[in-house]
């Protein structure tokens, strides 16, 4: 009876203990004075929240986290008694385990061991490493420009180069597909499925399967969770989905309210006076507004911009004659939450009934593409 108890004592601190991590450091030709500093994003910043004195190169945190999380390692060395400003860094996955992070003479060439998470998203990485490569090898080479302006390569070449960037942007994506759906048993496989599946312009019909197949315990983590109100969200903006309606104030500083155009094919444009490819894009949208909007057609802008003068001169400038609301919020603008937007030029085309029938149309055939669905 005693050993059973014992062992009912033990348990639990032994299940308690193991809810920990411990950060152990050694950068091995470092003998000047420096501090190590662990920082974590807190309310989407990146904050200091603990820091040691680095002795013989060697220092160590501990402590605990809910879940894996990126954080970033910085080393400052120490000038006279003064910190430098310049850090030092390396980014890994914390996670409650025994983490040696070892290097000769910074962060930068250290060696990361004892994170499953970590040694997960670096082998991802290496496979995703060659295309990204190629993609900016390409964005630098023909994203050139001559002192007047004008692009160094011709129009055909740009084509040829973009064309071939989407191909290697589609084979990222199939691998952290793949990889996401290999890994459904580990923290590395939600996160890649949160950052990388899930993105900007996710269809939910066609990854939500791909959710399901996570162990229970991952979808009830706080990640899961949060990975199953991002398809939540995304679910607004689907063909097919109701709108959900809004209200904002204008550039008049006036309330509007989306289903005051119930009747109305509504194309409602995120956008923001910051974004170069939402400012090229307007003419196509000019364009488009000035042939239909005596068609039951009109256009409601929201913005994602934080100063409101900006906001009004893009406005102007780009002679854009439509409804505009913006609450001035930058990325958290409501309407962008309420819709999961998260990268801009995107826009959704609501019918007079108040359906998602399209998304994301735009190009120098914007006006055909919309007269395809306004009838």
């Amino acid at each position: 009876m005693k050993k059973i108890i014992l062992s009912l004592l033990i348990l639990p601190m032994m299940a308690t203990a193991q809810k920990k991590y411990t950060v152990s450091g050694n950068i091995a030709n470092l003998n000047e004075p420096a501090k190590a500093y662990l920082v974590t994003l807190q309310n989407n910043a990146w904050k200091e929240t603990d820091s040691t004195d680095i002795k013989q190169g060697k220092f160590q945190f501990t402590g605990s986290v809910n879940e894996p999380q990126q954080v970033i390692l910085a080393v400052k060395r120490t000038n006279r008694g003064k910190v430098e400003s310049q850090k030092d860094r390396k980014d890994f996955f914390l996670e409650n385990s025994m983490i040696s992070i070892t290097g000769d003479n910074s962060l930068q060439d250290a060696i990361v061991t004892g994170s499953k998470s970590d040694k997960e998203n670096s082998e991802r990485e290496a496979m995703t490493r060659p295309f990204t490569a190629k993609i900016m090898q390409l964005q630098n080479e023909f994203g050139k420009k001559t002192a007047g302006g004008t692009y160094v390569k011709s129009s055909k070449e740009r084509k040829v180069a973009g064309d071939s960037i989407q191909n290697y942007v589609a084979a990222i994506k199939a691998i952290n597909l793949k990889f996401a759906g290999n890994h459904s048993d580990s923290f590395m496989g939600l996160y890649t499925y949160n950052m990388y599946v899930l993105d900007s312009h996710f269809e939910p019909v066609k990854v939500e399967p791909l959710f399901d197949q996570f162990s229970a315990a991952l979808k009830s983590s706080p990640l899961g969770l949060k990975t199953k109100e991002k398809i939540e969200i995304g679910k607004r903006r689907q063909q097919g989905s109701k709108a959900t309606d809004f209200t904002q104030t204008d550039n008049h500083g006036q309330p509007f309210k989306l289903s005051s155009l119930r009747g109305k094919y509504v194309l409602v444009d995120f956008w923001a006076s910051w974004c170069v490819p939402c400012r090229a894009e307007n003419p196509n949208v000019v364009k488009a507004y000035a042939a239909l909007k005596e068609k039951n057609f009109e256009i409601v802008s929201v913005s994602l911009d934080a100063g409101k003068q900006q906001w009004l001169e893009a406005i102007k400038k780009d002679n854009m004659p439509w409804i505009h609301v913006s609450d001035l919020k930058f990325w958290k603008n409501d309407v962008a939450v309420l819709y999961g937007i998260n990268s801009v030029p995107q826009n959704i085309l609501i019918n007079p009934e108040g359906l998602i029938v399209a998304k994301n149309l735009r190009g120098d055939n914007l006006l055909d593409q919309l007269k395809v669905y306004i009838k």
